[in-house]
């Protein structure tokens, strides 16, 4: 077995630990952030695979794929914003947005009309009702608890919020948005529960994250530290053999 296939590919699984952990402190503030989990093979499972190969070729293989990553869909903490329009998502699902490329989902609520009518969300992207795209005119309208759309003492429209059977596995696609990617929708139907003027926070906790990126680096450094002490010790029985 050559330690030093183990030892870089550990390297390798730290830099995207890095790398998630680098993108969830950057959206510490980003209201419906969901924070990014790398998600790889245990060490032991690697030393063991890398063990019952017969060359490093082999042994890079038996070591497996890169890191995948995951979302941590846990609902973040809620804060007041004291505006109607502000709409949070208590418990599952998430609000659907209509783009050129197909839906997005997003928990962040802080919606508003455009100069069409059209009631949009982050990045001005038109949220999807039950029956299509919500328009509204200029009168002064209410989100309920239950989702519905109410204007001029009438129900308009009702907010689609939708779930899914493995939310881990939504792709990220900026602004606390994200793509369908793995995940499934759960066409069970259900009500939503809406908190009318507050806005979820991110799920991340940014001193947590600090703590896993000192553990991840001071990891990186150990690995380093075994392929330099290997290099070094294959240099001496080098120069060893070169004296006989």
């Amino acid at each position: 077995m050559d330690i030093t296939v183990v030892a870089a590919h550990a390297m390798q699984q730290d830099a995207a630990r890095l790398q998630g952990i680098a993108q969830n402190l950057g959206n510490a503030l980003t209201p419906g952030y969901k924070k990014q989990l790398s998600v790889g093979a245990g060490f032991a499972a690697q030393f063991s695979a890398a063990g019952a190969a017969s060359a490093p070729a082999q042994a890079s293989q038996a070591l497996g794929a890169p890191m995948r990553v995951v979302l941590d869909a846990s609902s973040g903490t809620l804060r007041g914003t004291g505006n109607g329009s502000d709409v949070a998502i208590d418990g599952d699902g998430f609000f659907e947005l209509s783009t050129p490329s197909g839906p997005l989902y997003t928990r962040r609520g802080a919606l508003r009309l455009d100069a069409a009518g059209r009631l949009v969300g982050p990045q001005e992207r038109p949220v999807m009702g039950s029956s299509g795209t919500v328009v509204l005119n200029g009168d002064p309208f209410k989100i309920m608890p239950n989702g519905d759309i109410v204007q001029g003492g009438s129900t308009v429209a009702r907010l689609r919020v939708v779930r899914f059977q493995e939310p881990g596995l939504l792709e990220p696609a900026g602004a606390g948005s994200y793509a369908l990617g793995g995940a499934t929708l759960d066409e069970a139907p259900f009500v939503p529960r809406l908190r009318i003027g507050y806005e979820e926070n991110s799920n991340v906790d940014s001193a947590r994250e600090m703590v896993n990126m000192t553990e991840t680096m001071r990891h990186f450094e150990a690995m380093q530290k075994i392929v330099q002490g290997y290099d070094e010790l294959l240099e001496k029985s080098i120069r060893k053999l070169g004296e006989f």
